[in-house]
């Protein structure tokens, strides 16, 4: 299978282990080749340097969701202030971050400073055991807080001190062995001072020492002074190999002068770690230095510094007024945050990095993983070769594995959903390949599963579309999950449309004077549509579109074979909001049950609504919480406890109901006997107060309830 970087969306073949391509480069899983357990991937708020802007509840839930349009991360890092009246800064941060990572979330916190050491001091031996209580009692603290730490450092980059707090080698062995086994006190695991440069010599007479090196359960170091020219040997340390000692990557960006948005330009930068000089800022460095850090270093979890920063993994407008951020960026997840969500959403905490050919080829780089629960085996690519695309084969013997779910970030793609490829023989072949533009490079991630469950699809709110009659293109089918129960493709995550109408989903929908409408399209989406055709003829079909080109185009297919070909929208109006109804000629229909599949051939079309035939009174009508006769769900008074009961017929025995919400999103299924019953365990089985749909399996009755939390 090809898998495109950039340019048209598709998935052109499937190669299996016997049809390689000429020059495919191989990469070779080994899954019985167990190096270190994944811990995760985070980022740092620091609230008084962030200027109490660090991290909302908006930002928490693009940074630590792990679905479409979240980067993924699992792991937050605060400050420990000095003065403890400054304790609570974080707090709402950390709170709001374990709200979306949940059961996955790690929390830790570094001091930089304390009432014992400012800027450019030492602290005192004598005054260890009141540095060690200041820091218990700021994870006491935090404790109280219902937030508590999993770990605390010793310091901050103890080689970085006319800033903070500065430690010799010598002082920090003589403090780890002395004092660091108490900073255990409440719960929180110890890590090391973290050396601003991964100094080596500031822990090696601790992991040389079998009484000091118990004191210490992580390894803490950041990159700085590091950069994509830098060798391996910056990464590697063989020390901390023999003694099995988990190491963290606790900070660090790749660059700070350019924007987090930029993907590859030629610029002035220099930061506190390297010198200032024209250089390539990529957003692909990210994921370099991600792959060198698993792969190179053995390192088991990885921080970037600040979440939301202009240079970081969400867009922030630049302190220094130097970049000029756009404001429809500001908010928004960077292509740092992409290039990073390649890893963080997919190799999850408890996963184990396998052997894989680390370097199949000149450029290319590829590490692997498999879940916690074994289920799952992870392939991530990192093509840093701009000029090239990739055509690479996977082996992965001996894994249970059906099909490779693809993920692609480009210049173009934003953690783009590329489908699935099959895996034959337990072999699959892929080419990276980004089309028309001169930027090739891209990061691959292929998440390998077995045998699924399969949840069908549903017809959105439960009824299937009428024909002969008029549809709402937004009221496209609920997806399921497996083989042919897709029932939408956008060539990104995020609603370009903004409208809260089947949100979630990133399908870009527009709240407009006609109602919800589809717009933003590109070449190669689709949506598809469960359809019950009632009688065998020959049916008129429109279709009320706008557009503000003369190119735009859609077809429409039925069952897999075209009903109307490709056909170009004509110029309606300058602003794409002027609707004209467009005849796409006659079709015939034979009656039953079908699958409607509408295509964009051509960018930018926006589609209201299409009508096939004429609209019979019954499809046009509301009957027991059908949707409205523009095929939207009706406004509905959320304060009414019950909305629609009074026509539910008492079975005779109990009865299945599929149960949706507001959004089409299946939610499960319940068995009732009645109204009350039915709503009963509508209750019980959702998590969130709402209206939800309910849909009895056997009839053709859709109900709704509002189901109070």
């Amino acid at each position: 299978m090809a898998i495109k970087c950039l340019g048209k969306l598709g998935l052109v073949a499937v190669l299996g282990a016997s049809v390689v391509s000429a020059g495919a480069s191989t990469v070779n899983v080994d899954l019985d080749e167990e190096h270190q357990v994944i811990r995760g991937f985070g980022g740092m708020v620091h609230n008084e340097w962030q200027g109490g802007a660090g991290l909302s509840d908006a930002d928490a839930e693009l940074a630590f969701g792990t679905g479409d349009g979240h980067i993924g991360l699992n792991t937050l890092r605060i400050p420990v202030y000095a003065n403890s009246n400054s304790f609570n800064k974080e707090v709402n941060a950390a709170k709001a971050a374990k709200k979306y990572a949940g059961d996955d979330f790690i929390f830790y916190a570094t001091p930089w400073t304390s009432p014992y050491a400012g800027a450019n001091q030492h602290i005192k031996s004598s005054d260890y055991q009141k540095y060690v209580d200041h820091l218990n009692s700021f994870t006491k603290y935090m404790k109280d807080q219902g937030i508590p730490l999993d770990a605390i450092s010793i310091s901050n980059e103890p080689d970085w001190c006319g800033e903070w707090a500065c430690w010799s080698a010598d002082e920090i062995y003589n403090f780890t062995k002395g004092y660091a086994d108490q900073m255990r006190k409440n719960g929180t695991k110890v890590i090391s001072t973290e050396s601003f440069r991964y100094d080596k010599n500031l822990y090696n007479k601790v992991l040389n020492d079998a009484n000091a090196i118990k004191n210490w359960d992580i390894l803490g170091a950041h990159f700085y002074a590091s950069e994509a020219s830098t060798g391996d040997d910056f990464f590697a340390y063989s020390l901390a190999d023999q003694k099995g000692i988990e190491r963290w990557m606790t900070e660090h960006y790749t660059e700070s002068q350019g924007s987090g948005n930029y993907w590859r330009t030629v610029m002035r930068t220099g930061d506190q770690a390297n010198q200032n000089k024209m250089d390539t800022v990529r957003a692909m460095d990210v994921a370099y230095e991600i792959h060198r850090a698993m792969v190179v270093g053995n390192f088991n979890q990885y921080t970037w510094w600040y979440i939301r920063r202009c240079y970081g993994l969400i867009m922030e407008k630049d302190f220094g007024n130097k970049l000029q951020v756009p404001s429809n960026e500001i908010g928004k997840i960077s292509k740092r945050g992409y290039v990073m969500s390649q890893f963080a959403r997919f190799v999850r905490p408890g996963a184990v990095r396998v052997g894989a050919t680390a370097k199949p080829e000149a450029n290319l780089f590829a590490s692997a993983y498999k879940s916690a629960d074994g289920d799952s085996v992870i392939v991530v690519l990192v093509n840093r070769d701009y000029k090239n695309a990739k055509t690479v084969t996977i082996n992965v013997p001996g894994a249970n594995i059906e099909t490779f779910h693809v993920y692609t970030t480009s210049e173009a793609k934003n953690a783009q959903d590329e489908g699935e490829v099959e895996v034959q023989n337990g072999s699959v072949t892929i080419t990276t390949d980004a089309g028309n533009t001169n930027n090739k490079d891209c990061i691959v991630t292929l998440v390998g599963v077995g045998p699924q469950v399969v949840v069908p699809r549903e017809p959105f709110g439960g009824k299937m579309i009428t024909l002969p009659g008029k549809f709402e293109v937004e009221n496209f089918d609920v997806p399921g999950s497996g083989k042919g129960n897709k029932t939408f493709l956008d060539k990104d995550s995020e609603n370009k449309g903004e409208s809260k109408y089947r949100e979630g989903l990133g399908v870009d929908l527009y709240d407009e004077g006609t109602g919800v409408v589809l717009g933003m399209t590109q070449t190669g989406e689709w949506l598809e549509y469960t359809v019950n055709v009632t009688a065998d003829g020959e049916y008129d079909i429109v279709a009320s579109v706008a557009s503000g080109s003369e190119t735009s185009a859609f077809k429409l297919l039925l069952d897999d074979e075209e009903i109307v070909p490709s056909t170009t929208v004509p110029k309606t109006g300058e602003d794409w909001q002027t609707y004209e109804d467009l005849s796409l000629g006659k079709v015939k229909l034979t009656k039953g049950e079908h699958i409607l599949h509408l295509e964009i051939t051509a960018d930018y079309v926006n589609i209201d609504w299409i009508r096939i035939g004429q609209e019979s009174a019954a499809s046009s009508s509301m009957d027991e919480g059908d949707t409205s006769d523009d095929g939207k769900t009706p406004a509905t008074n959320p304060d009414d406890p019950q909305l629609v009961t009074n026509h539910f017929n008492v079975a005779t025995s109990a009865e299945t109901f599929a149960v949706f919400d507001l959004m089409g999103t299946f939610m499960g299924r319940v068995e009732a006997v009645d109204a009350k019953d039915v709503h009963r365990k509508t209750a019980n089985l959702v998590r969130n107060g709402g209206i939800y749909f309910v849909k009895s399996i056997h009839g053709a009755r859709t109900f709704k309830f509002n189901v109070a939390k």
